[in-house]
């Protein structure tokens, strides 16, 4: 070996942002990475986020020890554009896999193919991968029958086979989903912090315990069964974040946490009555993109290697993918649409920059969604919600016809002044929207001009 190649060996370990090529980095100093998303989560429901509620002690001290965004954002309403989008730094209009019926091109550069090129394990459990919209990703499936369990049982099984090989291990958690329905006693964990009490289980609450789809404005609900249905929604949260203390002890134990990367983020969010409904476009029937929708969390860890940052600026999704290859030392591939998001991660000058967004941060956030999400019909494929979010301004844009040429909708809502997105100001600032449109139909084009 060269004296330049010990140079270079000595400098990863003690400056771990040090970027080398691919041929330089692969060796045992390469962590493994966990990519651990969670469906329709609420960051705003975790303490790490700013919740009241007492609801993500293991999941706020793991944001202590890495990189916090407080604005990470989906790239579409339902879950797998978005989760797509996170394997290839696609935006959804170029990867294509927007309807249930979609399959992803074999060709495309996926993040498990790009790691398992540098001496990456990628098993993924089969459930993950047993539908078309998540076929050609690049996973290893493994044995269904060696793997079966409870949620998280699973997880915990596949990274015991695998804790003595360098892994990229994804674990999608579906426990926070609508029904939500607990165990005990996380069912009643936050019954007392209802005001007045939580009511005995109406048939409206009975409904949300049992249905994984609710049509949008099939159910009325009464101010107290909404608080009901919340308190519900934040024990599935805490009985999630008990997982993941076990699961962060149990890789303590095999000597494993120290040298693994943890991406902790999700699919898309969830409205909990903030616009009149709950759930998201694939259990609504009735895509929404309001903030609540499409704000996810996004947490970067790696024990002793990453410090502390709260980073404020704008991300996509598609940022997850180049972020992970800059964290290994890896090569980013031409052709990706995300960014890395390491600088961010370093920058202390601009971690709570609201207004600039550093190299990495976006002035826009895209997003794109059918009507139905998974239970889309053909009709309902046809009509497209599409965003355009600045850290001022949303457009929201509705085409209400399948030709797109008749009945088409704008929403738009003033961030600074009105964070919860209720009034529709576009009457009242036409330039504003009129700017915005046309950013939004340029990346409408440009997209759909790269796709395919």
């Amino acid at each position: 070996m060269s004296i330049f190649r010990h140079i270079i060996i000595a400098l990863t370990f003690a400056f771990p942002f040090v970027s080398l090529s691919a041929a330089e980095t692969i060796g045992d100093s390469m962590p493994n990475v966990l990519l651990f998303t969670i469906d329709a989560c609420r960051p705003d429901h975790f303490g790490c986020y700013g919740y009241s509620r007492n609801t993500t002690p293991n999941i706020d001290k793991l944001a202590r020890e890495g990189a916090l965004f407080t604005h990470a954002f989906s790239q579409s309403a339902w879950t797998t554009p978005g989760m797509i989008s996170i394997f290839t730094s696609l935006f959804p209009p170029t990867h294509g896999v927007d309807a249930k019926t979609c399959t992803l091109k074999d060709d495309v550069v996926t993040l498990p193919k790009i790691l398992k090129e540098h001496g990456y394990a990628a098993p993924v459990l089969p459930r993950f991968v047993d539908i078309p919209n998540y076929w050609h990703l690049g996973f290893d499936v493994v044995d269904k029958e060696r793997f079966q369990g409870v949620e998280g049982e699973d997880l915990l099984k596949l990274l015991e086979a695998y804790k003595d090989r360098r892994f990229f291990v994804w674990y999608h958690y579906h426990g926070l989903h609508l029904p939500y329905n607990p165990q005990k006693p996380y069912d009643t964990i936050f019954r007392n912090d209802v005001a007045g009490g939580a009511p005995a289980e109406t048939e409206a609450v009975a409904l949300v315990k049992a249905k994984s789809v609710i049509r949008n404005g099939s159910v009325r609900f009464t101010g107290a069964e909404e608080k009901a249905v919340v308190a519900l929604y934040d024990g599935q949260i805490r009985q999630m974040d008990d997982y993941v203390g076990q699961l962060t002890q149990q890789m303590k134990q095999w000597g494993i946490l120290d040298n693994t990367v943890i991406i902790m983020t999700s699919d898309h969010g969830e409205e909990l009555f903030e616009h009149g409904f709950i759930g998201h476009a694939s259990t609504s029937l009735n895509a929404k993109l309001y903030d609540e929708v499409i704000r996810i969390p996004l947490i970067v860890v790696w024990p002793k290697k990453l410090t502390h940052k709260v980073v404020h600026s704008q991300v996509h999704q598609i940022d997850i993918m180049p972020t992970i290859l800059d964290l290994l030392g890896l090569s980013i591939p031409g052709g990706l649409q995300g960014n890395s998001l390491l600088s961010l991660m370093k920058d202390n000058a601009v971690r709570d920059s609201r207004s600039v967004p550093a190299q990495g941060g976006r002035k826009m956030v895209f997003c794109e969604t059918i009507l139905g999400g998974f239970q889309s019909t053909k009709e309902m494929e046809e009509i497209r919600l599409r965003c355009v979010r600045t850290n001022e301004w949303k457009l929201i844009y509705t085409n209400a016809s399948p030709d797109g040429l008749s009945g088409d909708r704008y929403e738009l809502y003033d961030l600074k002044n009105d964070s919860k997105e209720a009034k529709n100001v576009i009457e009242r600032y036409p330039a504003v929207a009129g700017e915005l449109r046309q950013k939004l139909f340029q990346w409408i084009n440009d997209t759909r001009r790269e796709a395919r």
